[in-house]
């Protein structure tokens, strides 16, 4: 009895450690899976918001209209037994489109505005970005290129170079604590270079591919932990290591120039675009809504009317072109402003991504 209890005591038991590894091999792999999900999501937002392209975006608003469109009225939601509605949504439409010349006037204002400058004052400024320039030159021991590619990656070549010099002072003259969090900003901040260079790397990148890479800090963070370091343990490092420090901060900084002047000529681009694109679409759609519309005065069954059916789902869309594009436009201008609004040495929740 004493032999079948314990074989019993022995098979429950291993009944049970196979019943909780299922259970944690189930739990693993849902958390996994929700980890995948949730990266999935965040792509799918990021593409959205910042790396789709613009009239891709635009083009995908306008099929999920369409679909909603034809979807409701196969549905028989929509009867269509009495014209009047129908003109009043167009007329909507036709002076809701004629309204987007004011943006595009308001638009064109803003950066007309940039533009128009007394002599002195666009001195001063290309002054400015000469001496910041030279700045940069200096540090990197080159003359900097003067495409935001090249010069970018310049300042990161810059910025882990130092970075890297600064791991490599800490062996011996600093003690085991200090070294542990130097190390750290060090790992950190290589890190984060060597990300950047890799998506610097395409050669055919435009002015919004290389702000983008600069999106997710502005390195408030790691400057205050640098000179936290120096603040607590200044008295311990030597005066080399001291101006390392200062240098890796000095570049850190140069950098946030760099990305708040980059955003102001990506905005300038974006928005210049988004003015033409907006006449573009917006004289067709205009023209389709109007035309559709003097076609569905005619008696019903005869002209257009016998044809409402599809024209109508196929003009609305037409119709809501210009408005996709100034939502598809604006997410990505609007999300840049968000993740930039702050300079160092502050940052936001939003810029650390």
């Amino acid at each position: 009895m004493s032999e079948a209890t314990e074989s019993s005591d022995g098979t429950r038991t291993s009944s049970g450690a196979t019943t909780n590894d299922a259970v944690t091999s189930d739990s693993s792999e849902g958390s996994g899976g929700g980890s995948r999900l949730a990266a999935k999501k965040n792509r799918l937002r990021e593409w959205v918001l910042l790396d789709g392209q613009r009239l891709l975006i635009a083009a995908s608003l306008l099929v999920i209209v369409a679909i909603v469109l034809v979807s409701v009225e196969a549905l028989g939601w929509v009867p269509m037994e009495r014209p009047q509605p129908v003109y009043y949504v167009f007329g909507g439409l036709i002076s809701g489109n004629l309204t987007l010349i004011t943006v595009v006037v308001s638009i064109n204002q803003l950066l007309l505005g940039r533009e128009f400058n007394s002599p002195g004052e666009l001195e001063s400024e290309m002054q400015s970005v000469i001496d910041y320039r030279r700045e940069v030159e200096e540090h990197a021991g080159e003359v900097a290129p003067v495409t935001p590619l090249k010069f970018l990656e310049l300042l990161f070549q810059n910025t882990r170079r130092e970075t890297q010099r600064i791991g490599g002072m800490t062996f011996g003259p600093v003690g085991e604590d200090v070294r542990s969090e130097i190390d750290e900003v060090v790992e950190s901040l290589t890190d984060h270079a060597d990300d950047v260079l890799d998506r610097l790397g395409d050669s055919d990148a435009d002015t919004f591919d290389v702000l983008s890479t600069t999106l997710t800090t502005n390195y408030a963070q790691e400057i205050h932990r640098v000179r936290k370091i120096r603040s607590r343990h200044g008295d311990d490092l030597p005066e080399s290591v001291m101006t390392a420090l200062d240098n890796l901060v000095d570049h850190l900084q140069k950098v946030d120039v760099a990305r708040q002047y980059f955003k102001s000529l990506y905005l300038q681009e974006e928005l210049s675009s988004l003015s033409r694109v907006l006449l573009y679409a917006g004289l067709p759609a205009e023209l389709v809504s109007i035309l559709v519309l003097l076609g569905l005065t005619a008696r019903a069954g005869t002209g257009l009317t016998q044809y409402s059916a599809v024209l109508l789902p196929i003009t609305v869309t037409i119709a809501l072109l210009p408005l996709a594009l100034l939502v598809a436009f604006i997410v990505r201008t609007a999300t840049v402003t968000e993740r930039t609004a702050a300079t160092i040495p502050f940052t936001t929740p939003r810029q650390e991504k």
